[in-house]
């Protein structure tokens, strides 16, 4: 019974196949020619050539930097700086200055426009002036015949200087009557609805025009804009800065501005109270600061960069800003000294740059030789365009 039991379990277990092995699953990527930074192209120049190009090297140095944040601002006209001349009463314009156009400087108190008031027409205005040129016209013929009668006699020796003088007075009166009533007359047939004197409209202010809204020979109605002049001798500056920063940042009565490139020259500017504006949407509240624009130089719309420094500081390495060389991503790399004539490119990562130095964040360790001079010979030399 025994022997049959264990002929039984030896023909099962030789019945029973074995279980199948699973294969392992395939890499959903595969990389070739895998090239790690640290084994990037070395580098390795002849003395001459080194001494040709000129290398110098620099150590990287540990400095403290302090924490900073910049926000960009816009540049905005200073509410109430542009005054618009009106027209004091309805009539015809005709601009004085030559060359009045938008965006002309002009100074306060320059004549910009002349005026021809218009005048409501009288029934018998015209009745009058021609009685009054008539009337001239007998009085000036009259003086004539006496003068000449003045005259006539003192030749014949039966009148007197005197009376020669006194038509001769007479005559240059009627004359003088008879020609300004003429000059009424021509005016009102010409100009039928216009006042004989001209009004004079000056630049309300010094600065440069924005809007000119008014041509030659229009007719305006009295209270018309004619003119707006912008001043921009000083501007505004808007910073949008989030509401939780606004109550550290509105303390600083002067700011230090500059253009975004951070190639432009510095200027201060002062904070000024304004209404309070904001943005919901960005959750950012704004600040004012004046500048001073001499030279309008700074147009409404520019925007320019503040930094604000913090109490806080940190570590970093600080190397010329001329070791540091961009590729075409905009990654930054710096070229290192290895063994004597071998340079290796090493990437960096850049905190800030003040002047001529750069600080890092990471990228280098403290004291490594950064080529200084040549980095941009060195480069080409790399990716083939040096010579």
């Amino acid at each position: 019974m025994i022997q049959l039991l264990l002929f039984l379990l030896i023909f099962i277990n030789s019945c029973t196949k074995p279980p199948t092995a699973t294969p392992p699953p395939k890499p959903a990527a595969k990389v070739d020619n895998r090239v790690k930074e640290l084994d990037l192209t070395r580098i390795t120049l002849t003395p001459e050539a080194e001494q040709r190009l000129g290398i110098t090297l620099a150590p990287a140095i540990t400095a403290e930097a302090s924490g900073s944040s910049t926000i960009a601002g816009e540049i905005l006209l200073i509410p109430g700086n542009a005054i618009i001349a009106s027209a004091p009463m309805s009539g015809i314009v005709h601009p004085i200055a030559k060359g009045l156009r938008v965006g002309v400087t002009v100074r306060k108190g320059d004549p910009l426009f002349r005026l021809s008031p218009l005048v409501g027409p009288q029934r018998d205005i015209r009745i009058t002036y021609e009685a009054d040129a008539q009337t001239a016209k007998a009085r000036l013929d009259n003086a004539t015949q006496q003068l000449t009668r003045a005259r006539q006699l003192l030749r014949d020796l039966a009148g007197s200087q005197r009376n020669v003088d006194v038509a001769e007075q007479e005559f240059a009166q009627a004359t003088a009557a008879n020609a300004a009533a003429l000059g009424r007359l021509k005016w009102l047939q010409a100009h039928p609805y216009e006042a004989d004197l001209d009004v004079t409209i000056p630049a309300p202010a010094s600065g440069i025009v924005r809007q000119l809204q008014a041509s030659d020979g229009q007719l305006i109605a009295g209270g018309a804009p004619l003119v707006e002049v912008a001043d921009f001798s000083s501007v505004w500056l808007r910073l949008p800065v989030f509401a939780a920063e606004r109550n550290s940042l509105s303390t600083l009565n002067t700011i230090t501005v500059r253009d975004l490139d951070g190639k432009g020259k510095t200027r201060q500017a002062t904070r000024v109270d304004a209404p309070p504006t904001a943005d919901p949407l960005a959750a950012t509240s704004d600040i004012y600061y004046e500048l001073p624009n001499p030279n309008g130089d700074l147009n409404p719309g520019q925007r320019m960069a503040v930094i604000f420094s913090s109490s806080t500081s940190r570590t970093a390495l600080r190397i010329p800003a001329s070791a540091l060389v961009y590729d075409i991503q905009g990654g930054s790399w710096v070229y290192i000294a290895g063994a004597p004539h071998v340079f290796t490119r090493q990437r960096v990562e850049v905190f800030r740059v003040e002047g001529s130095s750069a600080l890092l964040t990471r990228g280098l360790p403290v004291g490594a030789q950064v080529v200084t001079a040549g980095v941009a010979e060195l480069f080409g030399t790399e990716f083939g365009a040096g010579k």
